[in-house]
């Protein structure tokens, strides 16, 4: 009888100690350092909401981080972050680290997009060859790069959104690439800081990225993930106006 109640205690403890597992998810946010506050970027509320929802459903608890792309990377690979979150395995194939991907949590669509007021603003890499436009540190390079040298186009890379926004200005970049809810948010600005939506070039999924040492919660993040996107509440989060 002992021997019995001593097993249904532990089986009982066993939910509470695997929910007390903090996992360090690093989001990416477009700035020079680590936030000291909670950015509002599109992205940054659309990974902190997805975050909570496959928390509650896998019993894992995720301490977010936001820095930029590259730093997050590093921070990887170095086992001070175990979480990267929004990443595609290509994009880190040449990785020391190897990592653990879930399923899928969602999409990213990047858009080309040109000075407001311009007439051809709709148009795609094919009427681009021989011009420069401007991409953001940390958006996947390896995504694009193929269509870039098939269309002959040249790419510069900038550090902020701001700073490729106002090289556009300037004239210096004939077109920029950014995230659909990047250009949903600058149509809330006036005119003159606007762009204008052009073609989408591509369209990529993306994952949580695991370290390995934590490869055993892979199955319970998928299942949670997996019923998230049954039940619709992934898909609404990602198609959330973000304004």
């Amino acid at each position: 009888m002992r021997s019995f109640l001593l097993l249904c205690c532990c089986l009982w403890l066993l939910p509470a100690q695997a929910a007390d597992l903090t996992l360090r998810a690093g989001v990416v946010v477009d700035n020079a350092g680590p936030y000291n506050f909670t950015p509002d970027s599109p992205m940054a509320g659309i990974y902190r909401e997805a975050l909570e929802q496959i928390g509650k459903l896998s019993g894992v608890r995720f301490d977010i981080e936001y820095y930029p792309a590259l730093r997050i990377q590093q921070l990887f690979e170095v086992a001070r972050l175990d979480v990267e979150v929004g990443v595609n395995p290509a994009w880190r194939s040449l990785s020391p680290v190897g990592g653990f991907y879930t399923l899928p949590i969602g999409t990213l669509d990047y858009q080309l997009c040109s000075r407001s007021g311009n007439a051809r603003a709709g148009r795609g890499l094919e009427e681009l060859r021989g011009q420069t436009i401007g991409l953001l540190q940390g958006q996947p390079l390896s995504a694009f790069e193929s269509e870039f040298v098939r269309h002959g186009v040249h790419y510069e890379m900038s550090q902020s959104e701001n700073e490729v926004l106002s090289k556009l200005r300037l004239g210096r970049l004939q077109a920029v690439v950014l995230e659909r809810r990047q250009i949903e948010r600058l149509t809330l600005l006036p005119e003159e800081l606007r762009c204008e939506p052009g073609s989408q070039i591509s369209s990529q999924p993306v994952m949580l990225r695991l370290h390995p040492q934590f490869r055993q919660w892979l199955p319970a993040l998928n299942r949670a993930i997996s019923q998230l996107q049954a039940n619709g509440k992934l898909k609404a989060i990602f198609q959330k106006s973000r304004g």
